[in-house]
Parts: C-alpha cells; sequence; structure tokens
C-alpha cells in the first residue's frame, strides 16, 4: 500500500497532526541550542514577560522584560466588524 504524502499546510490545518508540529518543533529547538551551545553562543528567549539569555555552560541570565498587553477576551464574547 503507497503512503499519502502530507504536505505542511494540510498537517498545519488538520488539528489531529498539530502534536506531530509540536514534537518537531521541540526536538528542532533542543538541537539548534545544543549547536549554539557546542560553539559557546549564548542563546536568548522569553520566559513569562522576561528575556533570558542562557549560556553555554547553564548561567542564567535577565537581560530585559516584555509588558504583557495582550488583549483579554472572555470566552464566548461576540465582536461586531465594521468597515471605515
Amino acid at each position: 500500500m503507497a503512503t499519502k504524502k502530507k504536505y505542511l499546510s494540510y498537517i498545519e490545518e488538520t488539528r489531529k497532526h498539530h502534536s506531530e508540529i509540536q514534537k518537531i518543533a521541540k526536538t528542532s529547538t533542543r538541537k539548534a541550542i545544543a549547536a549554539s551551545h557546542s560553539k559557546s553562543v549564548p542563546v536568548t528567549f522569553m520566559e513569562g514577560e522576561d528575556i533570558v539569555k542562557v549560556g553555554p555552560k547553564g548561567k542564567k541570565e535577565i537581560v530585559g522584560k516584555v509588558k504583557n498587553n495582550r488583549r483579554k477576551v472572555k470566552v464566548g464574547a461576540k465582536t461586531k466588524l465594521s468597515k471605515k
């Protein structure tokens, strides 16, 4: 039986494949971090509202903060859209 190719757009749009994307993203991220640390390059990322820099030896340093100003919408809330 021939296997069916799954294109990225199909995988992204199909809910049952979201766990597949999560696994790929997780392993890719870990490999990229390991590669950076092997070359003595620090990695910078967000952790909550903090911008964190982690060196190759594991030293964590908070280099900044980002204010969380996301719009909060209650579940089931309805919004009217209008043309201006």
